[in-house]
């Protein structure tokens, strides 16, 4: 039989998962969906100022399209951001461009 040591506090803990995964909200990165919903929100309130109850589906339309959106880029990259950043600061070359 072998022989168990103590277990060492702090040391065989597992490593959260906010630690090394990126956060996300409804499938969404957290900065980009709360950034994407308090635009939305803005223009909702400015329809509900200007046009009434009526045009207030309009902005929640918006956000679902604008939500399923940033839900298929973070599906299909959950670095999509910085990857566009490193492309727009001509940090990152095309496929033509790296031979």
């Amino acid at each position: 039989m072998a022989r168990q040591d103590p277990p060492i506090h702090g040391y065989q803990v597992p490593i959260l998962r906010g630690v090394w995964e990126r956060i996300q909200t409804f499938g969404v990165l957290r900065v980009w969906g709360h950034f994407w919903a308090a635009f939305c929100l803005f223009w909702g309130l400015l329809a509900l100022t200007y046009w009434g109850f009526r045009w207030l589906a309009a902005p929640f339309v918006l956000w679902l399209l604008g939500h399923g959106a940033l839900l298929l880029l973070t599906q299909w990259n959950v670095k999509w951001d910085e990857m566009a950043m490193a492309h727009l600061r001509r940090r990152y070359k095309s496929r033509y461009d790296a031979g």
